[in-house]
């Protein structure tokens, strides 16, 4: 048995970064104030899957998909002799270890895709908001966010086949991956040289990162900070044009605040969540920390029109089972503006 060099290093460095933008993507997914990163993040991993598509067309000979894309019957005869602990022996990647190669590329690319229609649609007044109806970006985001929740079952999966194999195999398969080198009976492929190589690698990491840095021109810029009554003006003049008469009211915007919606068969209200007093932090149904709604504690309470658009799109979607019209979002405004400072 003699090493043999099977992962060349585009793939080694594919598969190191991935694993850390996939963790940093899951902590910056929730945080409101971090979604500007979330999306930076969302487009580096497009980058990275679209380069190693283009490497799995002209990469080194373990890295393309024409060698290890598996036929139906290639497939059955390996699951075969994998449930009798005798796979036959593969350089590359296994029939089933291909498989989830080609589920995970095509998972990631519809989450960063759908991702990024979801920041260019409505909800964050983006340049796609006039082709995309509210109903149709829901629709996107749940899938968004479904395969995010379907991705970490992937890795869970992976991972244990990846050590399944390695004990069938007699394979340290986690280092190979990081070495490059596996252990086998056949001679090594040499493959084109260093400039063929190279040439290749700059196409392939050039349409990954053109891919990314075009779709990052859908995504809105973030908007300066503003006093947060210019945002109430703003809301109150989206009312006016509806109702001239309409002056927002701290009054009304409490009673919004307070007032309990059954929604999907459950009792709620905007204190849910942000308790009786809009000055203190609040805590999420999955124990997440909500930070005080008040602006008096918390400045940056509804001083972006991007953010506050994304907390009430999402908020009233929960309390009030709608979204919430330009009155209630000024009166809602109004009542945050005048609750007084934080105790």
């Amino acid at each position: 048995m003699e090493r043999v060099r099977v992962w060349d290093l585009p793939v080694r460095l594919f598969h190191a970064a991935l694993p850390i933008l996939i963790i940093a993507l899951f902590f910056t997914s929730e945080d409101e104030d971090l979604v500007a990163w979330h999306a930076r993040l969302g487009l580096a991993v497009l980058a990275l899957v679209v380069g190693r598509i283009a490497w799995g067309f002209f990469g080194s000979r373990h890295a393309r998909f024409s060698d290890f894309v598996p036929s139906p019957a290639g497939l059955v005869r390996y699951a075969r002799g994998y449930l009798r602990g005798e796979p036959e022996p593969h350089l590359g990647h296994n029939p089933i270890g291909a498989l989830m190669v080609l589920a995970m590329l095509a998972v990631l690319l519809l989450i960063t895709l759908t991702g990024v229609v979801t920041f260019a649609g409505p909800e964050w007044e983006g340049p796609l908001s006039p082709w995309i109806s509210e109903p149709v970006a829901d629709a996107v985001k749940d899938v968004h966010e479904g395969l995010a929740e379907l991705l970490p079952w992937m890795i869970v999966a992976h991972v244990a086949g990846v050590l399944v194999s390695s004990k069938i195999e007699r394979q340290n398969l986690p280092l190979a991956m990081v070495t490059g080198y596996k252990r086998a009976d056949t001679a090594p492929v040499t493959d084109s040289g260093a400039w063929a190589r190279s040439a290749r690698l700059a196409v392939a990491a050039l349409l990954g990162i053109g891919a990314a840095l075009a779709l990052a021109t859908l995504l809105p810029e973030s908007a300066e900070a503003a006093e947060p009554g210019e945002l109430l003006e703003g809301y109150a003049d989206e009312a006016r044009a509806i109702d001239p008469a309409f002056a927002p009211s701290s009054a009304r915007g409490e009673m919004l605040y307070r007032a309990e919606h059954v929604v999907d068969g459950k009792l709620v209200s905007c204190t849910t969540c942000h308790t009786g007093d809009p000055r203190l932090a609040g805590r999420s149904p999955a124990g997440k920390v909500v930070e005080p709604l008040a602006p008096t504690a918390n400045p940056e309470r509804f001083s972006d029109l991007a953010k506050a658009e994304k907390w009430f799109g999402r908020n009233c979607k929960q309390v009030l089972g709608r979204p919430c019209t330009p009155s209630e979002k000024a009166d809602f405004t109004a009542f945050a503006l005048a609750t007084e400072g934080a105790r």
